[in-house]
Order: C-alpha cells, then sequence, then structure tokens
C-alpha cells in the first residue's frame, strides 16, 4: 500500500521541523533530527555523514554535542524531502531504502546517497525521483 502524504512529509520525518522549517534550521536541528532521518534511511554513520557534508568525527561530535549548524540541518532537511519524495514515488520505505541505496548508470554508477554529498547531486537524485513518481522518460 502507497504511503500517504502525511508519511512523506519533512515534518512526518523529522517532527521538530514542524510547520516552519526556516525557523527550525535556524535554530540548528537536535541530533535526534539526524537519528529520525537515518532510521528512515538505514544508513551508516560514514554516508551519512557526507551526506550532510561533514566528516564521521565531526558528526559524532554533533551527537555529543546535541545539535547541528544552520548548513548541517539546511542539508538534514533536504535529505529528508528527499526521503519522503522517494518513499512517495517508490511505494513506501523499503522501496525508497533499496532504490537509494542501489547504484544508477544516471548517478555514473553511483547510488543516490553516495550522490549527494553536494545540494547539486541532491537535486539531480530529487529530479529523478520526480520523473518516476510522475512516469516522465529520464
Amino acid at each position: 500500500m502507497p504511503p500517504t502524504d502525511a508519511s512523506t512529509t519533512v515534518a512526518s520525518i523529522i517532527p521538530e521541523v514542524g510547520s516552519d522549517p526556516v525557523a527550525a534550521v535556524r535554530a540548528g536541528l537536535s541530533y535526534a533530527a539526524v537519528e529520525q532521518v537515518q532510521s528512515h534511511l538505514e544508513a551508516p554513520d560514514a554516508l551519512l555523514a557526507r551526506t550532510l557534508g561533514i566528516s564521521p568525527r565531526t558528526l559524532s561530535r554533533r551527537r555529543e554535542q546535541g545539535t547541528r549548524t544552520t548548513g548541517e540541518s539546511d542539508r538534514l532537511v533536504l535529505l529528508a524531502e528527499i526521503v519522503g519524495l522517494a518513499r512517495r514515488a517508490l511505494d513506501g520505505g523499503e522501496g525508497a531504502r533499496e532504490w537509494l541505496s542501489t547504484p544508477h548508470s544516471m548517478l555514473g554508477g553511483e547510488s543516490p546517497l553516495g550522490h549527494m554529498d553536494t545540494v547539486a547531486g541532491m537535486e539531480e537524485v530529487k529530479k529523478m525521483l520526480y520523473h518516476i513518481e510522475y512516469g516522465m522518460p529520464a
């Protein structure tokens, strides 16, 4: 059964974002937000850190500190948006996780998660998911 729109929103993945993601990002999201996204992806720390544009050691320090910087929070919200889009386009969490972790020729043989170490890479992955969701040729 395809997920409902409510299960695929940024706020459903990171509840602390609420109805004002800009304010939440400016304030810096908690480490719990990272864990919430990570649970949807089932991604190892090293891959998640790369997607957030930080080193695994910095991710570990952020876990100890409890909050993210504005830039890290911004990328985390974008990543949650992509996870939600993947869940919607691919009929749920398992399909989304598999697609996000499988290498694709359109991404030079990288997995979408591996390709999202830059905002430009995240935008390419979003575009691919929109093509899937709306049945458009790539």
